[in-house]
């Protein structure tokens, strides 16, 4: 349960989800499930299994949370329950408000009906008063902006076209309750913005949205809390970030965070030579006092490191010390925001790698990804490694920043065929402070230029 729940006044909630448990009974045929109903001893022949096992939380009004799992952890089922299309097997789930749910695509609608005639029999059945249907009606059709498609019949609608009236119907009930499962995935990029326009709009007007989706990306943008389910249990449900970090962990890693302890390896480890790994000329002696230096971490003596970073991996490679450079200057507090930044990292790998991966990321306070790459995507090929030894690498950036706070993530990772493993990954390790600029805003200085082309073209 998240701790502030404890705290919340029943008249402050939007959804309370006490002790749910939600089982299916499977049966290994049809014949099976005829057979138990029919014996006269009641012998059971089905299994019975757990889509929620006992979870409880509470959610605030006007707080917008991501549900994050992997593929069959519960969370269209719990979606479904808090929408009262299921009913829990036990416990309770209290909803407070109008509820809005877009749980499957053009889930409700008849296909031999017109998307026209389906919104006017969804809203008959949502309890809108006939005078206002005609207004619902036209708001719905301007916003799913389907055309002449609209007075067609929905088995003619590509996938698009039902997201797109299924979206604009949902939201044009003033839902205090939003649930979104997956279903902003379908449709073209610019109708998706559109709704996350209208999501955001909604957020501040106070509806409680709960959304579903597998891109962590987009929870982070839209959400500020999330949970984690796996197998039926809420795994954590707090800061979307930290969320997310875990959710990676349970993807990518091996599941068991490692410990930010802050040591590096032992002094006898052996570091690689810097003219293997190092592109460019050295910024100086500082770079190569830490490129030999001792067990000392070198990164705790710099103003940049965040002690709150987070960090996961299956522990095969550690990331033991980082040290970053600004125009080849060692010492900097503030950027201006185009300088040159070069990242230098010691990763001590303990197991053999055939091919190692390095990724970096510039992500907001908020953890959103601002933009990252890593050496796969760009093709890079690292040299193979050998357990026990420690070697460095630089990474150059010029990210161009506007004015404010940013983070760097560096990971370690390792590609086998399709399967991406995290090896190491620290998230909000480098912390970086960057001048207001009065040229630009928000997170990325783009140069552009304005000049007029003509004299007037018309004067009344």
């Amino acid at each position: 349960m998240n701790p502030e729940s404890v705290a919340c006044r029943e008249s402050d909630l939007a959804i309370s989800v006490a002790d749910v448990y939600k089982a299916y009974k499977l049966y290994p045929s049809h014949q099976d499930r005829l057979k138990e109903a029919l014996h006269p001893f009641r012998k059971r022949y089905h299994r019975e299994f757990s889509a929620l096992s006992g979870i409880s939380f509470d959610i605030r009004k006007g707080e917008s949370v991501g549900i994050l799992g992997r593929n069959g952890a519960g969370k269209s089922t719990l979606l479904q329950l808090i929408a009262g299309v299921l009913t829990p097997t036990s416990g309770t789930i209290s909803v407070n408000g109008r509820v809005a749910a877009l749980l499957e695509l053009g889930a409700g609608f008849n296909p031999d009906l017109t998307g026209r005639e389906n919104v006017i029999l969804a809203s008959t059945i949502q309890g809108v008063a006939e005078d206002a249907i005609p207004d619902r009606v036209a708001a719905i059709e301007e916003f799913a902006d389907v055309g002449v498609f609209f007075d067609q019949p929905m088995k003619v609608y590509s996938s698009g076209m039902y997201a797109r009236v299924a979206f604009a119907n949902a939201i044009n009930v003033n839902p205090d309750i939003l649930i979104v499962d997956e279903i902003l995935g379908v449709g073209d990029a610019k109708f998706q913005e559109k709704c996350y326009s209208k999501i955001r709009s909604l957020r501040e007007q106070g509806v409680c949205i709960l959304f579903v989706s597998h891109s962590t990306e987009v929870v982070q943008r839209n959400c500020e809390s999330a949970i984690l389910l796996e197998s039926g249990n809420v795994v954590k449900y707090g800061p979307a970030d930290a969320v997310i970090a875990i959710y990676h962990d349970l993807l990518y890693g091996s599941g068991a965070t490692l410990k930010n302890n802050g040591k590096n390896s032992e002094s006898h480890n052996k570091i690689a030579s810097a003219s293997s790994f190092l592109t460019g000329n050295l910024p100086g002696s500082e770079l190569v006092n830490f490129l030999q230096n001792g067990a000392e971490p070198w990164y705790q003596r710099s103003g940049l490191y965040n002690p709150n970073e987070r960090r996961f991996g299956n522990g095969d490679a550690e990331i033991v010390d980082f040290f970053v450079t600004a125009d080849g200057h060692a010492n900097f507090d503030v950027l201006s925001g185009n300088e040159s930044l070069a990242i230098y990292i010691k990763v001590k790998f303990n197991k053999y790698i055939a091919q190692p991966e390095i990724g970096w990321a510039v992500v907001s306070p908020e953890g959103i990804v601002l933009s990252g790459s890593n050496t796969a995507m760009t093709k890079v090929i690292l040299p193979q490694t050998v357990s026990g030894e420690i070697r460095a690498y630089e990474i150059k950036l010029q990210p161009t920043l506007c004015g404010g706070d940013f983070f760097l993530n560096l990971g370690v990772g390792e590609r086998v065929g399709k399967t991406w493993t995290f090896l190491d990954n620290r998230r909000a390790i480098i912390h970086l402070t960057v001048a207001h600029q009065e040229s630009a805003s928000g997170f990325f200085n783009i140069p552009f230029k304005c000049k007029p082309i003509s004299d007037s073209i018309q004067h009344e």
